[in-house]
């Protein structure tokens, strides 16, 4: 059985490196994206089963990110990871499709549990 292919998008190079290097070490297979526009050419052109997203992208944000894709470009799971923590955030976040929402600092173990657990979801 192939990998989880996860991208991460973030416009903050240190939250895409240590992302990326935890979830291929966790055994995930990791593109990157350092923007909304960026993501949506690779979604559009990737088979991506979950999607790791910061809230604020620079040229978007998460939201406007997956209601902007395509039938057929949207990972089946998606996480915020985000500074914004609210319950008020949190309920947006939901009502947004997000399958969860992380405040960061997020542990890389945290987030390779929340995406473990997301997938192996029907």
């Amino acid at each position: 059985m192939p990998n989880p292919t996860v991208m991460v998008v973030d416009d903050d190079e240190d939250n895409v490196f240590v992302f990326e290097a935890s979830l291929v070490a966790a055994g995930f297979d990791v593109t990157v994206a350092r923007s909304m526009r960026e993501a949506r050419t690779s979604l559009a052109n990737a088979r991506v089963d979950a999607l790791v997203t910061d809230y604020s992208l620079g040229d978007g944000d998460a939201v406007e990110l997956i209601q902007s894709l395509a039938d057929g470009e949207r990972p089946r799971v998606l996480v915020l990871v985000t500074g914004y923590g609210a319950p008020d955030d949190h309920a947006r976040s939901r009502a947004a499709g997000f399958d969860a929402h992380l405040v960061k600092p997020v542990a890389p173990k945290e987030l390779e549990r929340t995406l473990r657990d997301a997938l192996a979801r029907p």
